[in-house]
């Protein structure tokens, strides 16, 4: 058995072993995959809305906050200007002179992580929930949500992020992807194991955030930094599948490249600051850590397998079927043995449960049912794209290009 041949088996093996967690998840749980605990007191709250440039969406953002079901005397709403060029300012100055409950903070470009630590210092709420400015929350998306932090061990609650704009292939393959996100976010929710409160919408307490010294400005994913700076001291996440909240998706491909380039830079350095606690400190350390670094990995091993198949194999297929059009048995060529065969099993297991895994997790969610062939469409085509911005944010990694990328 030669070294490919063993990578082929583990890649198999973590494949399946991570599939059939979530699947028995999903099994045995599934009774409390909407289910939120009810809110028996309302504790005052602070929406941080920081802002670059969002003077398309900013007005219709601070419209859903204002309509969100709460009592009115525990909201406020602060939006942090972060030296927009646009008239992100102006729109923001007159929500202000509307409604009482709006305060707007106007400070220089530093990026979401130091805009939110500066809204920090003037928040008044026992909790902050931070909403991105292009992202719209349900009327009862708080309601949803603010009932977890009756546990007071629970340090963040994040949300069910949908796709707003779907019209074109990209935006409808989106549709899905965010779709499964959540879903399997759900799942890990039942292990304590949530490790991304996403920027659309997603509640902290407050004593928490500050006692870990605020959002990190270094790192290019504020929200999973906190996150596993919050799991790293002990605290519980929770994620609520009901609490529903629609976000601004890329529309391009050059776009949606360039915020999966900053996903990665910041999931990787997120990686590199916490890895030390691997195998350590409960869920997190013998969990999250293990299961998001091997993701990583395990997306690049099988990018660089593809492609010593598609180099040498595949030409060397091309060719030979080349030659059964001239008389030659084709089939006769290819080569069966123990090991080939045992990859062809293992290999026809995981395609199966992965085909399950995206039917119950679409079924489960706002896309529906899906036909095998929208999975196979999403899976060899779209989920085949991840590998791009995964080897641009790589490069710059080694380059040390580590800078916040914007609109």
């Amino acid at each position: 058995m030669d070294i490919f041949t063993i990578v082929y088996l583990l890649m198999f093996f973590f494949g399946i072993f991570f599939l059939m967690i979530f699947l028995v998840l999903h099994n045995r749980y599934y009774s409390y995959l909407f289910k939120s605990p009810e809110i028996k007191n309302y504790p005052s709250i602070s929406f941080l809305v920081p802002a670059y440039n969002e003077q398309d969406s900013l007005e219709e953002t601070i419209k859903s906050l204002i309509e969100i079901e709460y009592p009115a005397s525990k909201k406020e709403i602060i939006i942090i200007n972060d030296g927009s060029t646009d008239n992100t300012l102006k729109i923001a100055k007159s929500l202000q002179k509307k409604y009482s409950n709006i305060l707007v903070l106007d400070k220089k470009n530093s990026g979401k992580a130091n805009s939110l630590n500066e809204a920090l210092k003037i928040a008044k709420g026992e909790l902050i929930a931070v909403v991105d400015a292009d992202s719209y929350p349900k009327k009862d998306a708080l309601i949803n949500m603010v009932g977890h932090f009756q546990d007071l061990n629970v340090a963040a609650v994040t949300s069910r992020v949908l796709v707003k704009n779907k019209n074109n292939w990209l935006g409808k393959f989106q549709v899905m992807d965010y779709s499964i996100i959540a879903w399997t976010r759900k799942l890990l929710d039942f292990v304590d194991s949530v490790y991304v409160t996403n920027g659309p919408l997603s509640i902290y307490r407050k004593s928490v955030v500050k006692k870990l010294g605020g959002f990190d400005p270094k790192n290019l994913t504020e929200d999973i930094e906190i996150t596993w700076h919050i799991l790293s001291e002990g605290y519980n996440t929770r994620m609520s599948y009901n609490a529903i909240v629609y976000t601004t998706v890329p529309e391009s491909l050059k776009v949606w490249i360039k915020q999966r380039v900053r996903w990665n830079l910041g999931g990787l350095q997120t990686v590199h600051k916490y890895w030390r606690t691997m195998f350590k400190k409960g869920a997190f350390g013998y969990f999250v850590i293990p299961y998001v670094s091997a993701s990583f990995v395990l997306a690049l091993i099988g990018f660089f397998l593809m492609m010593r198949y598609l180099w040498i194999k595949g030409s060397y297929q091309v060719i030979a079927l080349y030659y059964s059009f001239i008389g030659y048995d084709y089939l006769r060529y290819l080569e069966f043995s123990m090991s080939f065969t045992l990859l062809l099993f293992l290999g026809i297991i995981f395609f199966g449960l992965a085909v399950y895994y995206y039917k119950t997790g679409f079924k489960n969610s706002e896309t529906g049912n899906k036909s095998v062939l929208n999975i196979l469409a999403y899976s060899f085509f779209y989920r085949a794209l991840y590998v791009i911005p995964l080897i641009i944010a790589l490069y710059k990694l080694a380059k040390g290009d580590i800078r916040w990328y914007t609109k």
